[in-house]
């Protein structure tokens, strides 16, 4: 499954934003620190989150889609506040707090609406999280129902799309204060490019699509190319790509990739490039050992090898992230290794349930 955030998530410089109510100095911290606040009043109640825009099935947002939120900083520096992705689309905005106190801030959407339907969302900033809500209207206005799409999963299956059937990861080692969370498949269908994607909702409030072509064995993902729960890219493009992720009846050491996902924006340190972005998949291995995790040995299990690709403008193509997917039969995903001296898991922690 994705997301340092929740993966979380997983990220994103999109602008700078600058309050110069007061000089910045050396010693209040200026553009070297991390900015601290919170979200909530001195009781701990959340500030109103004002939404912004219409929101429609299949248009993706623009500049005119936000959120304004009410944020008190109590020091200066970097901020990063973003939600998590719920049917399509999330709000996230970075920049710098160059004076404490009291400000209000636009937190921009991104994406495009799948289905017609109210969708909850989780703000957080500083470990300080406050809900809202999003109406989503049918690209005529009218609305539309969630379907009941029941998926196809069974035993033979790597990576089942019941509706019901759920999983329980945990990372290791923990992100934050997040330990475990749990993903179930939603009845809830949407269908892109002639693919028919099941919806995977997780208990961190973030949603993700997956489709498969059974009689060939290949899984889709309707999604960025980066890892889920993984924040890579300080700026990515404004929609997501659909793209096969595992190829259960491709032979060892097949390699395939992802279309080219736009122009993204790539910080280290103080140098920040732009330029293209893809996945690379290899087979590296198929039903050859048992896998045990979360006190289960599973066998007939692939395992497949994801290289995150970045290439700048008037460069050449980089590898930045590398990680390791484990998919059982019958089971799905139960083990995703990523890096490799410093490794970030996501694990399963017991067994599914399949439906």
């Amino acid at each position: 499954m994705k997301k340092t955030t929740p993966l979380a998530f997983v990220l994103v410089v999109l602008s700078l934003f600058m309050a110069c109510k007061k000089e910045t100095s050396a010693e209040n911290g200026g553009f070297s620190g991390t900015a601290q606040g919170t979200l909530t009043d001195s009781l701990g109640n959340c500030k109103n989150i004002a939404v912004s825009g219409t929101y429609k099935v299949d248009s993706t947002l623009s500049d005119g889609n936000y959120i304004q939120v009410n944020i008190n900083f109590t020091t200066q520096g970097k901020y990063l506040i973003s939600s998590d992705t719920v049917n399509g689309i999330w709000f996230l905005d970075s920049g710098f707090a160059l004076s404490t106190g009291a400000s209000t801030l636009k937190i921009k959407g991104k994406g495009k609406p799948l289905l017609a339907k109210t969708s909850d969302f989780a703000l957080v900033f500083n470990g300080s999280t406050c809900s809202f809500s999003v109406v989503i209207t049918a690209s005529n206005g009218t609305g539309t129902g969630t379907g009941t799409g029941t998926g196809t999963g069974t035993g033979t299956d790597y990576f089942p799309t019941t509706s019901g059937s759920t999983w329980t990861y945990q990372y290791l080692p923990k992100l934050g204060t997040t330990d475990t969370f749990k993903v179930t498949v939603a009845s809830a269908r949407v269908t892109v490019d002639t693919l028919s994607y099941s919806q995977f909702a997780t208990s961190l409030k973030d949603t993700f699509y997956f489709a498969k072509n059974t009689t060939a064995g290949i899984y889709y993902a309707y999604s960025t190319v980066d890892f889920d729960y993984t924040f890579l890219f300080d700026e990515v493009p404004n929609f997501y790509i659909n793209y096969p992720f595992l190829k259960a009846n491709a032979a060892v050491g097949e390699t395939w990739e992802t279309a080219e996902y736009g122009t993204v924006k790539l910080t280290t340190g103080t140098t920040t490039e732009s330029g293209k972005a893809k996945a690379v998949f290899t087979i590296v291995s198929k039903n050859t050992s048992p896998y045990t995790i979360g006190g289960k040995t599973y066998q007939d299990v692939i395992n497949v090898k994801r290289e995150i690709k970045f290439i700048p403008t008037g460069g050449a193509y980089r590898t930045l992230l590398t990680g390791n997917s484990y998919y059982a039969k019958g089971y799905g995903l139960i083990d995703q290794v990523i890096g490799a001296s410093t490794t970030q898991a996501v694990s399963l922690v017991r067994t599914p349930t399949i439906n």
